[in-house]
Protein backbone atom coordinates (compact mmCIF):
# COMPACT_ATOMS: atom_id res chain seq x y z
CA UNK A 1 0.00 0.00 0.00
CA UNK A 2 3.02 2.28 0.37
CA UNK A 3 4.08 3.92 -2.91
CA UNK A 4 7.56 3.45 -4.35
CA UNK A 5 8.52 7.06 -3.71
CA UNK A 6 7.15 7.05 -0.17
CA UNK A 7 9.03 3.83 0.59
CA UNK A 8 12.26 5.45 -0.64
CA UNK A 9 11.52 8.55 1.43
CA UNK A 10 10.85 6.57 4.59
CA UNK A 11 13.93 4.42 4.07
CA UNK A 12 16.17 7.45 3.69
CA UNK A 13 14.48 9.29 6.55
CA UNK A 14 14.99 6.56 9.11
CA UNK A 15 18.47 5.66 7.91
CA UNK A 16 19.36 9.31 8.40
CA UNK A 17 17.78 9.32 11.85
CA UNK A 18 19.65 6.17 12.82
CA UNK A 19 23.03 7.56 11.76
CA UNK A 20 22.64 11.27 12.46
CA UNK A 21 24.61 11.57 15.69
CA UNK A 22 26.52 8.25 15.44
CA UNK A 23 25.73 7.38 19.05
CA UNK A 24 22.57 6.38 20.85
CA UNK A 25 20.69 7.55 22.76
CA UNK A 26 20.77 11.21 21.76
CA UNK A 27 19.51 14.38 23.41
CA UNK A 28 17.44 17.02 21.64
CA UNK A 29 17.68 20.68 22.69
CA UNK A 30 15.63 23.69 21.63
CA UNK A 31 16.24 27.36 22.28
CA UNK A 32 17.86 30.46 20.81
CA UNK A 33 21.15 31.31 19.18
CA UNK A 34 21.24 35.08 19.40
CA UNK A 35 17.65 35.86 18.42
CA UNK A 36 17.20 32.87 16.10
CA UNK A 37 15.30 29.73 17.11
CA UNK A 38 17.40 26.58 16.74
CA UNK A 39 17.12 22.86 17.52
CA UNK A 40 20.18 20.70 18.28
CA UNK A 41 20.72 16.97 18.58
CA UNK A 42 23.82 15.65 20.37
CA UNK A 43 25.11 12.14 20.82
CA UNK A 44 26.77 10.80 23.94
CA UNK A 45 30.45 11.63 24.55
CA UNK A 46 33.08 9.18 23.31
CA UNK A 47 35.94 8.10 25.64
CA UNK A 48 37.96 11.15 24.55
CA UNK A 49 35.04 13.48 25.28
CA UNK A 50 34.14 14.21 21.64
CA UNK A 51 30.54 14.23 20.46
CA UNK A 52 28.86 14.30 17.09
CA UNK A 53 25.52 15.87 16.32
CA UNK A 54 23.63 18.36 14.20
CA UNK A 55 21.45 21.43 14.49
CA UNK A 56 19.14 23.55 12.37
CA UNK A 57 17.61 27.02 12.35
CA UNK A 58 13.82 26.65 12.66
CA UNK A 59 13.25 29.07 9.80
CA UNK A 60 15.42 27.00 7.44
CA UNK A 61 15.18 23.37 8.63
CA UNK A 62 18.59 22.51 7.14
CA UNK A 63 20.91 20.24 9.14
CA UNK A 64 24.41 21.50 9.98
CA UNK A 65 26.80 18.82 11.35
CA UNK A 66 28.63 19.31 14.68
CA UNK A 67 31.74 17.64 16.09
CA UNK A 68 34.00 18.13 19.10
CA UNK A 69 33.97 18.37 22.87
CA UNK A 70 31.17 20.20 24.62
CA UNK A 71 33.20 23.39 25.14
CA UNK A 72 34.88 23.25 21.72
CA UNK A 73 32.28 21.94 19.29
CA UNK A 74 33.01 22.79 15.66
CA UNK A 75 30.27 23.52 13.14
CA UNK A 76 30.63 22.13 9.61
CA UNK A 77 31.23 24.52 6.71
CA UNK A 78 29.46 24.29 3.35
CA UNK A 79 31.71 22.75 0.71
CA UNK A 80 31.95 25.83 -1.45
CA UNK A 81 35.05 27.12 -3.20
CA UNK A 82 35.11 30.47 -1.38
CA UNK A 83 35.52 28.68 1.97
CA UNK A 84 37.66 25.79 0.78
CA UNK A 85 40.28 27.98 -0.86
CA UNK A 86 43.43 25.94 -1.48
CA UNK A 87 41.63 22.85 -0.20
CA UNK A 88 39.37 23.04 -3.24
CA UNK A 89 41.41 20.49 -5.18
CA UNK A 90 41.61 17.86 -2.46
CA UNK A 91 38.31 17.95 -0.54
CA UNK A 92 35.62 15.92 -2.29
CA UNK A 93 33.38 15.13 0.66
CA UNK A 94 32.78 16.31 4.16
CA UNK A 95 31.92 17.32 6.67
CA UNK A 96 34.70 19.90 6.84
CA UNK A 97 35.15 21.76 10.13
CA UNK A 98 37.71 24.42 9.18
CA UNK A 99 38.45 26.52 6.12
CA UNK A 100 41.69 26.84 4.16
CA UNK A 101 43.06 29.21 6.82
CA UNK A 102 42.16 26.78 9.62
CA UNK A 103 39.41 29.03 10.91
CA UNK A 104 36.36 27.49 12.56
CA UNK A 105 32.87 28.20 13.82
CA UNK A 106 32.82 26.99 17.42
CA UNK A 107 30.11 26.34 20.02
CA UNK A 108 31.57 26.84 23.51
CA UNK A 109 28.93 25.12 25.66
CA UNK A 110 28.48 24.07 29.26
CA UNK A 111 25.68 22.23 31.01
CA UNK A 112 23.41 24.25 33.30
CA UNK A 113 20.88 21.79 34.66
CA UNK A 114 19.05 20.44 31.60
CA UNK A 115 20.20 23.32 29.44
CA UNK A 116 23.17 23.99 27.19
CA UNK A 117 24.42 27.56 27.55
CA UNK A 118 27.42 29.38 26.16
CA UNK A 119 28.74 31.37 23.25
CA UNK A 120 28.82 30.70 19.50
CA UNK A 121 31.93 32.12 17.83
CA UNK A 122 32.28 32.56 14.08
CA UNK A 123 36.05 32.63 13.62
CA UNK A 124 35.67 33.29 9.89
CA UNK A 125 33.53 36.43 10.04
CA UNK A 126 34.39 37.53 13.59
CA UNK A 127 30.88 37.23 15.00
CA UNK A 128 29.82 36.11 18.51
CA UNK A 129 26.35 35.20 19.79
CA UNK A 130 25.06 33.83 23.11
CA UNK A 131 22.92 30.69 23.11
CA UNK A 132 20.68 28.88 25.54
CA UNK A 133 19.12 25.52 24.59
CA UNK A 134 16.82 23.53 26.87
CA UNK A 135 16.79 19.74 26.63
CA UNK A 136 13.32 18.71 25.45
CA UNK A 137 13.70 15.08 24.39
CA UNK A 138 15.90 12.01 24.56
CA UNK A 139 15.52 9.08 22.17
CA UNK A 140 17.42 6.22 20.58
CA UNK A 141 17.51 6.47 16.77
CA UNK A 142 18.67 2.85 16.49
CA UNK A 143 15.46 1.64 18.09
CA UNK A 144 13.46 3.25 15.29
CA UNK A 145 15.00 0.97 12.68
CA UNK A 146 17.43 -1.57 14.15
CA UNK A 147 16.93 -4.09 11.33
CA UNK A 148 15.62 -1.93 8.52
CA UNK A 149 12.79 0.53 8.13
CA UNK A 150 9.46 -0.07 9.91
CA UNK A 151 6.94 1.34 7.45
CA UNK A 152 4.14 3.08 9.27
CA UNK A 153 6.37 4.63 11.96
CA UNK A 154 5.16 8.20 12.16
CA UNK A 155 7.16 11.39 12.30
CA UNK A 156 6.22 12.59 15.77
CA UNK A 157 7.53 14.37 18.84
CA UNK A 158 7.54 11.05 20.70
CA UNK A 159 9.35 8.93 18.10
CA UNK A 160 11.43 11.30 15.93
CA UNK A 161 11.50 14.59 17.88
CA UNK A 162 14.36 16.23 15.99
CA UNK A 163 12.92 15.68 12.52
CA UNK A 164 9.40 16.40 13.76
CA UNK A 165 10.53 19.87 14.80
CA UNK A 166 12.06 20.44 11.36
CA UNK A 167 8.68 20.20 9.65
CA UNK A 168 5.86 20.45 12.22
CA UNK A 169 4.41 23.76 13.35
CA UNK A 170 6.06 25.56 10.45
CA UNK A 171 3.59 27.99 8.84
CA UNK A 172 2.08 26.73 5.59
CA UNK A 173 0.95 28.79 2.63
CA UNK A 174 -2.72 28.11 1.87
CA UNK A 175 -4.03 27.52 -1.63
CA UNK A 176 -7.59 28.12 -2.78
CA UNK A 177 -10.22 25.80 -1.32
CA UNK A 178 -11.75 23.52 -3.97
CA UNK A 179 -15.37 22.94 -2.96
CA UNK A 180 -17.15 19.91 -4.43
CA UNK A 181 -20.13 19.99 -2.06
CA UNK A 182 -21.15 21.84 1.06
CA UNK A 183 -19.52 19.07 3.11
CA UNK A 184 -16.69 18.04 0.78
CA UNK A 185 -13.67 20.17 -0.13
CA UNK A 186 -9.88 20.23 -0.25
CA UNK A 187 -7.01 22.66 -0.76
CA UNK A 188 -3.28 22.64 -1.45
CA UNK A 189 -0.80 23.83 1.16
CA UNK A 190 2.92 24.54 0.86
CA UNK A 191 5.98 24.83 3.06
CA UNK A 192 7.78 27.74 1.43
CA UNK A 193 11.15 26.17 2.30
CA UNK A 194 10.52 23.15 0.05
CA UNK A 195 8.24 24.86 -2.49
CA UNK A 196 5.94 21.99 -3.52
CA UNK A 197 2.19 21.94 -2.85
CA UNK A 198 0.43 19.07 -1.08
CA UNK A 199 -3.30 18.51 -0.48
CA UNK A 200 -5.33 18.60 2.71
CA UNK A 201 -8.99 17.69 3.09
CA UNK A 202 -10.91 20.71 4.42
CA UNK A 203 -14.51 19.41 4.58
CA UNK A 204 -16.01 15.95 5.08
CA UNK A 205 -19.20 14.70 6.78
CA UNK A 206 -17.12 12.79 9.36
CA UNK A 207 -14.79 14.75 11.64
CA UNK A 208 -12.97 11.47 12.43
CA UNK A 209 -12.33 10.70 8.76
CA UNK A 210 -11.27 14.30 8.13
CA UNK A 211 -8.66 14.09 10.90
CA UNK A 212 -7.40 10.60 9.91
CA UNK A 213 -7.09 11.56 6.25
CA UNK A 214 -5.19 14.75 6.98
CA UNK A 215 -2.86 12.88 9.34
CA UNK A 216 -1.86 10.57 6.45
CA UNK A 217 -1.47 13.46 4.00
CA UNK A 218 0.56 15.40 6.55
CA UNK A 219 2.93 12.48 7.16
CA UNK A 220 3.55 12.04 3.43
CA UNK A 221 4.08 15.78 3.02
CA UNK A 222 6.52 15.88 5.94
CA UNK A 223 8.52 12.90 4.66
CA UNK A 224 8.98 14.55 1.27
CA UNK A 225 9.88 17.88 2.85
CA UNK A 226 12.53 16.21 5.02
CA UNK A 227 14.10 14.61 1.95
CA UNK A 228 14.19 17.97 0.16
CA UNK A 229 15.76 19.66 3.20
CA UNK A 230 18.29 16.84 3.53
CA UNK A 231 19.43 17.44 -0.04
CA UNK A 232 19.90 21.14 0.76
CA UNK A 233 21.94 20.05 3.79
CA UNK A 234 24.10 17.75 1.66
CA UNK A 235 26.19 20.83 0.78
CA UNK A 236 27.95 20.14 4.10
CA UNK A 237 28.91 16.61 3.05
CA UNK A 238 29.03 16.44 -0.73
CA UNK A 239 30.35 18.51 -3.62
CA UNK A 240 28.13 16.88 -6.25
CA UNK A 241 26.02 19.00 -8.62
CA UNK A 242 22.80 18.31 -6.69
CA UNK A 243 24.24 19.17 -3.27
CA UNK A 244 22.52 22.20 -1.78
CA UNK A 245 19.44 21.88 -4.03
CA UNK A 246 15.90 20.74 -3.27
CA UNK A 247 16.60 17.52 -5.22
CA UNK A 248 13.84 18.33 -7.72
CA UNK A 249 11.07 18.42 -5.11
CA UNK A 250 10.41 22.03 -6.08
CA UNK A 251 9.20 20.60 -9.41
CA UNK A 252 7.14 17.79 -7.85
CA UNK A 253 3.53 17.51 -9.04
CA UNK A 254 0.88 16.43 -6.54
CA UNK A 255 -2.57 15.94 -8.06
CA UNK A 256 -5.89 15.06 -6.46
CA UNK A 257 -7.23 12.89 -9.26
CA UNK A 258 -10.49 11.93 -7.53
CA UNK A 259 -12.46 12.95 -4.45
CA UNK A 260 -15.85 11.79 -3.20
CA UNK A 261 -17.31 11.24 0.24
CA UNK A 262 -15.95 7.67 0.00
CA UNK A 263 -12.60 7.90 -1.81
CA UNK A 264 -9.62 10.18 -2.35
CA UNK A 265 -6.94 9.38 -4.95
CA UNK A 266 -3.72 11.39 -5.07
CA UNK A 267 -0.79 11.10 -7.48
CA UNK A 268 2.78 12.07 -6.59
CA UNK A 269 4.88 12.45 -9.74
CA UNK A 270 8.10 14.07 -10.86
CA UNK A 271 11.84 13.52 -11.07
CA UNK A 272 13.92 13.73 -7.91
CA UNK A 273 17.55 13.01 -7.13
CA UNK A 274 20.37 14.11 -4.87
CA UNK A 275 23.32 12.34 -6.47
CA UNK A 276 23.44 8.94 -8.11
CA UNK A 277 23.52 7.83 -11.71
CA UNK A 278 19.89 8.64 -12.51
CA UNK A 279 17.10 10.74 -11.01
CA UNK A 280 14.13 8.89 -9.58
CA UNK A 281 11.37 9.41 -12.14
CA UNK A 282 8.10 8.38 -10.57
CA UNK A 283 4.33 8.28 -10.91
CA UNK A 284 2.96 7.09 -7.55
CA UNK A 285 -0.80 7.01 -6.93
CA UNK A 286 -2.38 6.17 -3.60
CA UNK A 287 -6.03 5.99 -2.55
CA UNK A 288 -7.57 6.72 0.84
CA UNK A 289 -10.75 5.16 2.20
CA UNK A 290 -13.04 7.98 3.36
CA UNK A 291 -15.68 5.57 4.66
CA UNK A 292 -13.52 3.48 7.00
CA UNK A 293 -10.36 5.61 7.23
CA UNK A 294 -6.77 4.87 6.22
CA UNK A 295 -5.51 3.52 2.90
CA UNK A 296 -8.08 1.78 0.71
CA UNK A 297 -8.17 -2.00 0.67
CA UNK A 298 -8.96 -2.48 -3.03
CA UNK A 299 -10.23 -5.99 -2.37
CA UNK A 300 -13.34 -4.31 -0.94
CA UNK A 301 -14.11 -3.02 -4.42
CA UNK A 302 -12.47 -5.32 -6.98
CA UNK A 303 -12.57 -9.06 -7.49
CA UNK A 304 -9.10 -10.51 -7.96
CA UNK A 305 -7.23 -8.23 -5.56
CA UNK A 306 -5.46 -9.72 -2.54
CA UNK A 307 -2.68 -8.70 -0.16
CA UNK A 308 0.39 -10.50 1.15
CA UNK A 309 1.37 -10.57 4.82
CA UNK A 310 3.69 -7.62 4.11
CA UNK A 311 0.86 -5.61 2.56
CA UNK A 312 1.88 -5.99 -1.08
CA UNK A 313 -1.01 -5.91 -3.54
CA UNK A 314 -1.48 -8.93 -5.82
CA UNK A 315 -3.82 -9.38 -8.79
CA UNK A 316 -5.52 -12.42 -10.25
CA UNK A 317 -5.05 -13.38 -13.94
CA UNK A 318 -8.75 -12.60 -14.46
CA UNK A 319 -8.27 -9.01 -13.31
CA UNK A 320 -5.26 -8.55 -15.60
CA UNK A 321 -7.29 -10.01 -18.48
CA UNK A 322 -10.13 -7.57 -17.79
CA UNK A 323 -7.87 -4.54 -18.00
CA UNK A 324 -5.96 -5.94 -20.98
CA UNK A 325 -9.23 -6.43 -22.86
CA UNK A 326 -10.28 -2.87 -21.92
CA UNK A 327 -7.21 -1.27 -23.47
CA UNK A 328 -8.62 -0.90 -26.98
CA UNK A 329 -11.56 1.12 -25.66
CA UNK A 330 -10.20 2.88 -22.59
CA UNK A 331 -6.45 3.52 -22.97
CA UNK A 332 -5.58 6.70 -21.07
CA UNK A 333 -5.76 9.55 -23.58
CA UNK A 334 -2.76 11.48 -22.26
CA UNK A 335 -0.34 8.57 -22.74
CA UNK A 336 2.68 9.38 -24.88
CA UNK A 337 3.23 5.68 -25.46
CA UNK A 338 1.14 2.54 -25.17
CA UNK A 339 3.04 0.28 -22.79
CA UNK A 340 0.18 -2.09 -22.11
CA UNK A 341 -0.53 -3.72 -18.77
CA UNK A 342 2.81 -4.15 -17.00
CA UNK A 343 2.73 -7.26 -14.76
CA UNK A 344 4.06 -6.44 -11.30
CA UNK A 345 3.99 -2.66 -11.76
CA UNK A 346 0.30 -1.76 -12.00
CA UNK A 347 -1.45 0.38 -9.39
CA UNK A 348 -5.20 1.07 -9.25
CA UNK A 349 -6.46 4.61 -8.68
CA UNK A 350 -9.55 6.70 -9.29
CA UNK A 351 -9.90 9.65 -11.64
CA UNK A 352 -12.50 12.16 -12.75
CA UNK A 353 -12.22 13.47 -16.30
CA UNK A 354 -14.13 16.35 -17.88
CA UNK A 355 -15.27 16.27 -21.50
CA UNK A 356 -15.31 19.23 -23.87
CA UNK A 357 -18.99 19.75 -23.09
CA UNK A 358 -18.21 19.99 -19.37
CA UNK A 359 -19.69 16.64 -18.35
CA UNK A 360 -17.70 14.65 -15.77
CA UNK A 361 -16.92 10.95 -15.89
CA UNK A 362 -15.60 8.88 -12.99
CA UNK A 363 -13.11 6.13 -13.79
CA UNK A 364 -11.00 3.43 -12.21
CA UNK A 365 -7.51 3.51 -13.72
CA UNK A 366 -4.87 0.80 -13.74
CA UNK A 367 -1.52 2.53 -14.27
CA UNK A 368 2.19 1.79 -14.48
CA UNK A 369 4.11 2.80 -11.34
CA UNK A 370 7.47 1.88 -9.85
CA UNK A 371 9.30 0.75 -13.00
CA UNK A 372 13.02 1.37 -13.35
CA UNK A 373 14.75 4.24 -15.10
CA UNK A 374 14.92 2.45 -18.48
CA UNK A 375 11.13 2.11 -18.58
CA UNK A 376 10.36 5.56 -17.25
CA UNK A 377 8.48 6.57 -20.40
CA UNK A 378 5.74 4.12 -19.39
CA UNK A 379 5.08 5.71 -15.99
CA UNK A 380 1.42 6.67 -15.69
CA UNK A 381 0.34 4.80 -18.81
CA UNK A 382 -2.45 2.27 -18.55
CA UNK A 383 -6.21 1.86 -18.75
CA UNK A 384 -9.00 4.09 -17.42
CA UNK A 385 -12.35 2.29 -17.24
CA UNK A 386 -15.59 4.20 -16.52
CA UNK A 387 -17.46 3.11 -13.41
CA UNK A 388 -20.34 1.94 -15.62
CA UNK A 389 -18.07 -0.66 -17.29
CA UNK A 390 -16.61 -2.17 -14.11
CA UNK A 391 -19.51 -4.44 -13.16
CA UNK A 392 -17.85 -7.77 -14.14
CA UNK A 393 -15.01 -7.16 -11.65
CA UNK A 394 -16.86 -5.46 -8.79
CA UNK A 395 -17.37 -6.95 -5.35
CA UNK A 396 -21.00 -7.16 -4.13
CA UNK A 397 -20.41 -4.40 -1.55
CA UNK A 398 -18.57 -1.99 -3.87
CA UNK A 399 -21.54 0.30 -4.50
CA UNK A 400 -21.07 2.68 -1.53
CA UNK A 401 -17.56 3.45 -2.76
CA UNK A 402 -18.56 4.23 -6.35
CA UNK A 403 -21.27 6.78 -5.71
CA UNK A 404 -20.28 10.23 -7.07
Amino acid sequence: MVSTLHRILLTALFLLAASAAWAAPVNVYRGTLGKAEVVMELGQPQPDGTRTGRYFYRRHGVDIPLQGTLNQMAEALPLRAELLGSLDDVVDSGPLFEDAEQRQIIWRARMQGNALVGEWRDGIHGKKLPFRLQRIARYDPEKIAPHGVPFGVSISMQITPYDYLRVAQHPLEQGKEIVLASNLAWRLVRDARTQFWYPRLTRHPSARILAQTNAILEQRHWAMSLMALDCVASIYKDRGPDAGTLAGFDGESIQVSYLSHALMSVVESGSIGCGGAHPHNHYDPFTLDLLRGGYLDFSRILRGVSYTEKGWREYSPELFDFFEQSRSRFTRKHDETDCGVYPGYMVPMFETSTSGSGSRQNKLSFVVSGVGHASGACLGSGVSVPFSELKPMLQPKAAPYLRP
